[in-house]
């Protein structure tokens, strides 16, 4: 095996270990961890012209106003994707191969955010009442997703969204979605007092991700979120019940994944989806429950 190859799989180790989508905020826990990473960092090389763009630097990051996203990154999604798709997701680089969609994200929100850090251009104060995560800053990831283009209801032994997955979804501007559950020890409900005035936060890594509506996207509306692993979408707090008419919004009867099968707008003959909602297991709302209603594609960072 070739040293690049080595130094590859050596990363993806690393960052598989440090990304787990069970939320970990706390800076002091994880020194070992981080100076693997650190020792490394220097010669990964996750984003290229060819894949996701520029790799993002915090301190001169900046909004490109043509594309919606961080200056330099890729914004591009192939034509031989769905509409639903193509006209609504941005902030990656997504296609079609075979039988799955493959999106692949540098994973750099396109809001400001306290966890740019105050030299960057993109830096904004936390908002009232809240706390930081520690030390933890947004950095650019390589997160490539594989995900069911034809999705169906797993009837038995659904899987899990705690299971080691290093997200559970991305969002319409290509975000991280994260499970419900935080890491041993803390809550989600009491890691809200760390997101950001946009609903988001990083881990120890510097994986951004949301576990809430990321409110650029949605605030307790129906608009579109998502897609989570298993290909099924995700959707604000409410249901466009197949209308345009945003008065007919409801919020809807879900099952405990925060889901049900209906008509929307997108998809008018009707598709299993999940909603923005409480959720028991975090103690506060989330985009998913403990499970998911499909079979999951693939991940990797």
């Amino acid at each position: 095996m070739e040293r690049k190859q080595i130094l590859a799989a050596s990363i993806s180790i690393v960052l598989f270990v440090l990304s787990l989508t069970n939320c970990k905020t706390k800076s002091d826990s994880d020194d070992e961890n981080l100076l693997l990473l650190a020792a490394v960092a220097s010669q990964r090389v996750c984003a290229n012209s060819a894949f996701t763009g520029t790799t993002v630097v915090n301190s001169t990051a900046t909004l490109d106003t043509n594309t919606d996203c961080i200056t330099g990154m890729t914004s591009s999604m192939s034509s031989d994707l769905p509409a639903w798709i193509r006209n609504n997701f941005k902030c990656a680089v997504g296609s079609v191969s075979g039988s799955n969609y493959v999106f692949r994200s540098q994973n750099i929100p396109n809001n400001k955010s306290y966890y740019f850090g105050s030299n960057s251009p993109m830096y904004e104060a936390l908002g009232s009442g809240q706390k930081s995560a520690g030390n933890n800053q947004i950095s650019s990831q390589c997160l490539v997703y594989s995900i069911p283009s034809s999705p169906s209801e797993k009837l038995t032994n659904k899987t899990g969204t705690q299971s080691g997955y290093v997200s559970v979804g991305i969002t319409v501007n290509g975000l991280a979605i994260f499970n419900n559950a935080a890491a041993p020890g803390d809550t989600l409900a009491s890691e809200v007092q760390t997101f950001d005035q946009y609903n988001g936060h990083p881990q120890s890594s510097g994986v951004y991700h949301h576990h809430s509506q990321p409110l650029n996207v949605s605030n307790n509306n129906a608009n579109l979120i998502g897609i989570l692993l298993d290909g099924f979408p995700v959707y604000g707090q409410k249901c466009d019940n197949g209308t345009a008419d945003p008065g007919n919004d409801t919020i809807p009867t879900v099952d405990s994944n925060h889901g049900h099968t209906s008509a929307t707008v997108l998809f008018p003959s009707g598709i299993y989806h999940y909603h923005y909602g409480n959720d028991t297991t975090a103690g506060t709302n989330t985009l998913i429950g403990s499970q998911f209603h499909g079979t999951p594609g693939t991940v990797s960072n």
